[in-house]
């Protein structure tokens, strides 16, 4: 008989053994250290395991709780990867029985939104789906030194130091839209590097800075080829000197090419890189809405800043429908679990989908901004 259950502490390392089983190779870093909230120690131990009768653990699902701050507005969303299951103990529904756990839990703990590393059917048959835009950029050299013409002010760029942790956690909290970090969270997981590694890359940290003041930063992830490509990892502070950072990175590490994901909100930065080619594309992962009630709730301070957002409610109903409604006497809009995700969140490939009369009244408030997923606080 299999145990659902929330992992101990002392039983951690089991959960590490069986992801770098799945996950790593004999050279690569142990998950243990690239997720230090996940595995460590001294981190909340939230996340959920399958044992069979003999006490090994056979099936494991990470859970990670954060704060995602929109302007105003304070999300408690959970994240939710790391997802491995012995070969052996494939294929006899304990990722499933772990999912429907993880959702339970994660929805008492008051969050409103569970972030999903992936995107296979075990997660949207439990309700979640594709969601957000991202305009994946990918510069090169030439198109580098043409922006490099363009881009004003000539601060000192330079690498990160060990005494600019205050400065640059700074820069990272000007973000209206943010994974909200602490100067210890932000150092801590930029000092894990988990998703440069998960890529196969080394992580390098470029700063600018004028009259002594860091202005913004990058985190650059390069490739170790001969001919390295690279990718842009985090980034905050001004929208200028970030695109600066951008350039200098493809000019200092001899990058082929620069991949830049920037979501739909960052318009300053898309607009600097307008003549750089670019595909739309969704957040990387799935979310679901564990709870209406707590996430319009959660989403009010930003909500009230827009006219049309007048007592909305979010109800579940049953075969995973949705009802949305407001204060007026319009009447209530039931929609599927993708359709409220893509009208919430937003969602590449269907910007020529005509809605029904009913929903677009609500494109006056939705859809909401949200972070890059795949960054730092990548689970």
């Amino acid at each position: 008989m299999v145990q659902i259950r929330r992992l101990t502490g002392a039983e951690m390392q089991e959960a590490v053994r069986l992801s770098d089983a799945t996950f790593r190779d004999d050279d690569q870093t142990s998950m243990g250290q690239l997720f230090p909230f996940l595995f460590s120690d001294a981190a909340m131990h939230l996340s959920y395991g399958a044992f069979e009768e003999d006490g090994k653990l056979v099936s494991f699902m990470g859970v990670v709780l954060w704060t995602v701050r929109i302007g105003e507005a304070a999300l408690r969303v959970a994240s939710l990867g790391s997802v491995c299951t012995e070969t052996s103990a494939r294929g006899k529904g304990y990722a499933s029985l772990l999912l429907e756990k993880v959702q339970s839990f994660t929805r008492e703990a008051g969050a409103s939104l569970l972030l999903v590393s992936g995107d296979r059917s075990l997660y949207t048959r439990a309700g979640c789906a594709l969601f957000g835009k991202i305009s994946r950029y990918r510069m090169n050299g030439l198109q580098a030194e043409s922006l490099l013409g363009n881009s004003g002010m000539k601060n000192e760029i330079r690498e990160m130091r060990p005494d600019d942790w205050f400065a640059v956690q700074e820069a990272a909290e000007t973000r209206m839209v943010r994974y909200q970090l602490g100067v210890n969270e932000f150092g801590t997981l930029l000092k894990a590097e988990a998703i440069a590694s998960v890529m196969r890359m080394s992580q390098r940290v470029l700063v600018e800075e004028s009259d002594g003041k860091i202005s913004s930063f990058a985190i650059i992830g390069v490739s170790s080829e001969t001919n390295p490509n690279g990718a842009v990892l985090e980034y905050g502070g001004d929208s200028d000197a970030v695109v600066r950072l951008f350039v200098e990175a493809v000019g200092r590490y001899g990058l082929q090419s620069l991949e830049i994901p920037i979501p739909w909100h960052e318009k300053d930065i898309q607009a600097q890189l307008s003549s750089i080619p670019s595909t739309l594309e969704n957040q990387p992962g799935t979310v679901c809405i564990l709870s209406g009630e707590a996430l319009i709730d959660q989403l009010s301070p930003w909500l009230e800043k827009h006219a049309g957002a007048t007592g909305l409610q979010l109800t579940r109903k049953e075969n995973s429908f949705w009802q949305l409604k407001d204060a007026t006497d319009r009447p209530p809009v039931d929609l599927s679990e993708e359709e409220l995700i893509g009208l919430i969140f937003g969602r590449a490939g269907t910007e020529d989908v005509t809605l029904p009369s009913l929903v677009q009244v609500y494109q006056e408030i939705f859809p909401i901004p949200f972070p890059y997923t795949a960054g730092l606080c990548f689970i």
